[in-house]
């Protein structure tokens, strides 16, 4: 039986001012250099080797330089601002065929087409309109010891968020302003803990809080099936959030 396949959305609609790029002396962070090659252009490489994704559209801002370095034949369009939200409904338009998307962050210098199939097929497998991924912190730590990192702290692990995600369209449709806000408070520990509930904050601060109690606070919020995705690759979770993660990224690629 043939296995199913996903379509891809590259997000690198965001603004020039961001301080990674002021850092690396670009106009954009997907134009940040990693290992002698554009940052987003490595995205699209690990998405193309990736056997569960089956296309995918690189989506920008309007006047954005991106385009002008992506990869031969490799599609974009563009999105009416710069938000997760603007983004995405770009990629859903471009997809129009397409009942759900893989949303994938343009700033992975070390994702691959193994780490992109794993949370597809587990993506995939648990039926749910949204999927997120994280990875155990020490998963990062491990590779990179002393790149700071958000870790959110919970009684059955400690976790970092990762930046691969599946969205069904319905759900989008529904919920899209509360995606918005969840992903742009996401690096939050405390945000992501007060969206939840007051009862949330204080048993997050005593670390009461397991990933099954988020999650299910989380489906009776959106009104739908949510899952986490705990994947064993670092990768998905390793993004240039920092200047001082590009040299982070070199030192694991021995450049």
């Amino acid at each position: 039986m043939k296995e199913e396949t996903v379509a891809a959305v590259v997000l690198a609609a965001g603004h020039g001012s961001d301080p990674v790029a002021r850092a690396a002396g670009v106009a954009h962070k997907a134009l940040v250099q990693v290992g002698g090659e554009r940052v987003v252009t490595r995205v699209v490489a690990a998405l193309r080797q990736a056997r569960l994704v089956d296309d995918l559209v690189v989506v920008t801002a309007p006047g954005s330089p991106v385009v002008e370095v992506l990869p031969t034949a490799a599609a974009s369009t563009v999105a009416e601002g710069y938000t997760l939200l603007d983004t995405t409904q770009a990629g859903f338009a471009y997809h129009s065929a397409r009942d759900q998307l893989l949303v994938v962050t343009c700033d992975l210098p070390l994702l691959t087409g193994e780490a992109v199939d794993h949370f597809v097929a587990a993506a995939l497998n648990t039926g749910a309109e949204l999927c997120y991924s994280m990875v155990e912190a020490a998963q990062l730590a491990n590779i990179h010891p002393g790149v700071g990192r958000l870790v959110v702290h919970l009684k059955d692990g400690d976790y970092c968020g990762g930046n691969v995600v599946l969205i069904g369209r319905s759900f989008f449709e529904r919920e899209g302003e509360r995606i918005n806000r969840a992903y742009a408070g996401r690096k939050s520990a405390v945000h992501l803990a007060a969206m939840l509930g007051v009862g949330f904050i204080v048993r997050f601060l005593l670390r009461r809080l397991t990933v099954d109690d988020i999650t299910q606070r989380a489906r009776e919020l959106l009104h739908c099936e949510v899952a986490a995705i705990c994947s064993p690759y670092p990768e998905v979770a390793f993004d240039l959030d920092r200047p001082e993660h590009i040299a982070a990224a070199e030192a694991l690629m021995g450049h």
